[in-house]
């Protein structure tokens, strides 16, 4: 039975892509804390939003393509959300060379 590598699960979860933003999983930076230990393969998946319209979508569709390769006996798809820092609520823009 051939063993699986990390860079089979990368590329085979590459074939995932969000459709919003039109690009794979693995490019958006999504995929966090990939493990392989024997022919079981863990991973989460980190989204900007909790409120991600496709999240199961795009979680059975990891699974199914992590699943397909030779060697996986078991698929762990965790989902997570991460959401950008930015400002705090009422925090003010501030311009450099702009007095209001």
């Amino acid at each position: 039975m051939a063993q699986v590598t990390e860079a089979d699960v990368y590329g085979a979860l590459s074939e995932v892509r969000d459709p919003d933003l039109h690009k794979d999983i693995v490019r958006l930076g999504f995929i966090k804390d990939l493990k392989i230990e024997g022919g079981d393969v863990s991973f989460r998946i980190v989204l900007t939003t909790p409120a991600c319209p496709v999240r199961e979508q795009l979680q059975e569709q990891s699974r199914a393509v992590v699943a397909r390769l030779p060697g996986v006996k078991s698929v762990s798809v965790t989902m997570d959300a991460e959401v950008p820092k930015g400002r705090g609520l009422g925090e003010k823009l501030t311009v450099e060379g702009v007095r209001n």
